[in-house]
């Protein structure tokens, strides 16, 4: 018994079982990054779905103020390489091109917020100089004929209804051109596998 623990074939036996169990435990730990990194992408791609639905509906309401960002994170990069032989050609077309336009539309979409909040300090910039003018105006002169008062109350009431937020068209234009291009994921063939792999279907 000595001799056999001894032995060559001993040591070879012992060094194939180690290297398998090392190769098991690893392959569990894949397996389960996998599981993990599919439910990020689920959970990331249902977000973006229902944000980009969001936009989708103030685009076409004309109501472009403060439009959400796509993506709560961005793990198609970070995770993809553990998908490559799960999904064909066309599959990873579809992802990759989701989250390109996305990204797309989450950069329009930013533009245009900063461009309504720049343009919110510039009209209350105008309204202060406007009002400092009236108010010149007032010491200076009595208001028999209420000017004063029409100017005050156009900036009071009628202000809002003549100087509304200027969205640049090109910024609007972007959005839905990259919406119309964004096809929903969790009701493809990706959507099926994801959920699959995630273990939740």
């Amino acid at each position: 018994m000595i001799n056999f623990l001894n032995s060559p074939l001993f040591a070879g036996l012992s060094t194939i079982i180690t290297g398998a169990g090392a190769y098991g435990v690893y392959w569990l730990q894949q397996k389960n990054k996998k599981i993990q990194a599919a439910r990020v992408l689920l959970t990331e791609i249902r977000i973006a779905e229902d944000r980009i639905e969001q936009i989708r509906d103030k685009i076409s309401s004309n109501s472009t103020l403060d439009l959400p960002s796509v993506f709560p994170t961005k793990s198609w990069k970070t995770y993809s390489h553990l998908f490559i032989s799960d999904f064909d050609q066309d599959e990873l077309d579809v992802v990759n091109s989701f989250y390109d336009y996305g990204e797309l539309v989450e950069e329009f979409a930013k533009r245009n917020n900063d461009f309504f909040w720049l343009n919110v300090e510039e009209r209350g910039k105008v309204t202060i100089q406007k009002l400092g003018e009236f108010i010149a105006q007032a010491f200076d002169k009595s208001d028999s004929d209420g000017e004063i008062k029409n100017k005050r109350e156009f900036l009071s009431n009628g202000f809002d209804n003549y100087n509304l937020p200027y969205i640049p068209q090109k910024t609007s234009a972007g959005v839905q051109s990259y919406l119309s291009k964004i096809q929903r994921i969790t009701t493809t063939s990706c959507g099926t596998k994801l959920k699959k792999l995630a273990k939740l279907s």
